[in-house]
């Protein structure tokens, strides 16, 4: 990046300064009912259950796993727990929240495997399934689980199930990170808006939560003039993030996309906002900074939706509800709706 190039002026900065105050804070910050909201605290964002909650963040629970208590101690978790057992409960628990004649949409991941699994197993009546990206449309039809519709065909998603990469809670706004995975194939960020537009209900799936959502977040831009879009995205985040994008088969991630770029198609391609700590290295202690600051993710949101060209994005800060594995050895399901709290444990 030019770091002598001038930063462009922020989402916020850009609201008109004859606007009110007011105004200006409902329009920077329209994701909270309540107003605006400064960062929380990390005592606002308690940490996943201690019988489960792996010592390397963002790891999978799993039995004979070394963990940390609430003492920091390690300890190991019960042997006649297994993650499979952990994960088919989630699944079982969103199964209960299926009824005769919905509409239902699921992408791809661990507990979204064992809903299809458990799906197999159970007899609802007239359920219609959407696919929520390409591999789970495969999925559906290995499986027998019919009638698969399209998003297109359909006015309203009765339920949405999908399993972010990411997912922590902001002061009870469950916020995640979508499509960052690459393989086997790239996903659809654009697709997966779609069908978020037409769900009545987003329950999210996650193995565990993280203190603050960070890292790289992908962006689906249009592939005519990528370059303007990709720099108008690199000034908002000049000196805080890098911009890469992304490649066919093994050339994942490139700044240019390496010798073969990704373009889909319906004539888009991805970046990466990679959010990295040039100093420290790895990611931000909190996850996001803008101007050298640390953001929440719906400041990022609002930067990001500034830019023309980019058709969707990574960053999902409105789902209902989320389940997870948590208590007797994560037998016993988390299923908490937004506006709650983590629990504790």
């Amino acid at each position: 990046m030019d770091l002598n190039r001038r930063r462009r002026p922020s989402a916020a900065s850009r609201i008109s300064s004859t606007t009110p105050r007011a105004s200006r804070r409902t329009a920077t910050w329209a994701w909270s009912s309540s107003g605006p909201s400064t960062t929380p605290t990390r005592k606002q964002l308690i940490g996943t259950t201690n019988k489960i909650r792996k010592k390397t963040s963002g790891k999978r629970i799993s039995t004979a796993a070394s963990i940390e208590d609430e003492g920091g101690e390690e300890t190991t978790a019960s042997s006649s727990t297994s993650m499979d057992d952990a994960l088919l409960a989630v699944a079982q628990k969103a199964i209960s929240e299926i009824k005769p004649g919905m509409t239902i949409a699921i992408g791809t991941g661990s507990i979204c495997s064992k809903l299809f699994d458990a799906l197999e197993t159970e007899n609802i009546l007239d359920v219609k399934y959407v696919p929520a990206s390409t591999l789970a449309a495969k999925e559906l039809v290995v499986r027998g689980l019919a009638p698969v519709v399209d998003c297109k065909e359909i006015a309203a998603i009765d339920l949405v199930f999908l399993q972010p990469n990411e997912t922590a809670v902001y002061d009870g706004n469950i916020v995640s990170i979508l499509d960052r995975t690459q393989t086997p194939i790239q996903p659809s960020i654009v697709a997966t808006r779609n069908v978020l537009k037409k769900s009545l209900k987003t329950i999210l799936f996650t193995e565990q939560f993280r203190d603050y959502i960070g890292g790289s977040i992908p962006v689906e831009i249009d592939v005519e003039n990528w370059e303007f879009i990709a720099e108008e995205l690199d000034d908002l985040f000049l000196g805080d993030a890098e911009l890469w994008r992304r490649g066919r088969g093994d050339e994942q991630s490139h700044p240019r996309g390496g010798k073969n770029p990704f373009v889909s198609a319906d004539g888009t391609t991805i970046v990466d906002i990679k959010f990295e700590d040039a100093l420290k290295g790895g990611r931000y202690s909190k996850g996001f900074v803008l101007a050298g600051e640390d953001c929440s993710p719906f400041q990022i949101q609002a930067e990001i939706e500034s830019v023309a060209g980019v058709r969707a994005h990574g960053l999902y800060t409105t789902a209902d509800a989320v389940l997870a594995p948590w208590g007797d050895d994560g037998l016993t399901p988390l299923f908490m709706h937004k506006g709650e709290e983590l629990p504790m444990y």
